[in-house]
């Protein structure tokens, strides 16, 4: 079947074939297409892979010549354009053969297509309109329960296509946080498209686009944070399952940070999936919980978990500003509470693991 390009490579004189062009996404764009329509729409007039990029946006959309998605990575191109308005990304042909007569102008109109759309789009002005301040569609986009034209249309909705990159982050801010105010410092600090929906008064969720992972370092959050790992849109509730495990595990303890990637913890997320009323009835657990409760429990609690994550007895009292001698006669009676043997190995390690159990099922 002979393509779009074939057809336009018949026409008498380069000017008709250079206006059929022009007019041919002058009319895809007053149906207010999207970036993947766009790519698609150059894919088919040139008769070859099309693909665009933008990765401040998380986007990476490719077509066939017969206009089908293709999810593989960029192949080799025989036409590259940057985009306009200062927009940073790019627009490619990938042709087997050499680039053809009306490959230069195609990838122009194909640049001024997708920048249109882009400028349409623009994070500020999603940021005035819906994006993720409607809780709804942050539900619906990180359910497992929706099926994929429901992610797909609420993604839309957000302002996000349905294969951009994306990281998901559950937050338990701080009391008196606004969630609203701390995603546009986000934003700034990232300088990258970000959106936040409060769930609840103690769960926000964050979604940050882009292929790279946010730098956790940059930013000192008001609270815990799980992060998710970055995903394409429509697997987002791969990412917020991930960040929300991850949570549990957020600033419990001195071994943990409060902001803390899915990566970081690994196999450990597992722990978040048992269940806490059989987690709390275990003995080691329920006698951290009942030292917990006394007078200076907390104390108690804390020389205990400086000592089971320091490299000696000294290192430990150094840390908690107690002498060594006096650290040991604490740790002596907190191991004689819990029944555990705190200086064998694997007494520390039950220890360990009944502290971070207790403190991941809160």
């Amino acid at each position: 079947m002979q393509g779009l390009m074939l057809k336009l490579v018949n026409v008498d004189g380069a000017g008709e074939r250079a206006l059929r062009v022009v007019s041919y996404f002058d009319q895809l764009s007053t149906n207010s297409p999207d970036l993947e329509a766009v790519v698609r729409a150059a894919a088919v007039i040139a008769d070859c892979t099309a693909g665009l990029e933008v990765p401040g946006r998380g986007v990476m959309v490719r077509c066939s010549q017969d206009g089908e998605p293709l999810h593989q990575p960029m192949g080799q191109p025989s036409g590259v354009r940057g985009l306009e308005g200062g927009e940073e990304g790019k627009v490619w042909l990938e042709r087997e053969s050499k680039a053809l007569e009306l490959d230069e102008f195609i990838i122009e109109r194909f640049a001024l297509a997708a920048t249109s759309v882009l400028q349409r789009r623009a994070p500020n002005n999603l940021d005035a309109t819906i994006g993720f301040s409607d809780p709804a569609l942050a539900q619906i986009l990180v359910s497992d329960r929706a099926n994929e034209a429901e992610r797909s249309r609420a993604a839309r909705l957000i302002g996000l296509q349905p294969s951009s990159s994306v990281q998901l982050m559950a937050l338990e801010p701080d009391e008196g946080t606004s969630v609203e105010s701390l995603a546009r410092e986000l934003r700034r600090v990232w300088a990258r498209q970000l959106f936040a929906a409060e769930l609840s008064r103690r769960l926000a969720l964050i979604l940050v686009v882009g292929a790279q992972p946010a730098k956790l370092g940059a930013f000192d959050f008001p609270g815990r944070l799980g992060v998710g790992p970055v995903v394409e849109t429509l697997d987002a509730p791969t990412s917020w399952s991930a960040a929300r495990e991850t949570l549990r595990f957020a600033g419990a303890g001195v071994a943990w940070p409060r902001a803390l990637d899915a990566g970081t913890v690994g196999v450990l997320r597992l722990l978040s999936r048992l269940d806490p009323s059989a987690v709390a009835a275990e003995d080691d657990v329920a006698a951290i919980a009942r030292i917990a409760v006394e007078p200076g429990g907390e104390q108690a609690l804390e020389l205990l978990d400086h000592f089971l994550h320091s490299g000696s007895l000294r290192e430990a009292a150094r840390a908690t500003n107690f002498h060594h001698s006096s650290l040991q006669n604490r740790i002596t009676r907190i191991g004689a509470q819990l029944g555990i043997d705190l200086n064998s190995p694997a007494g520390r390690q039950r220890a360990q693991l009944a502290l971070l159990l207790s403190r991941c099922a809160r």
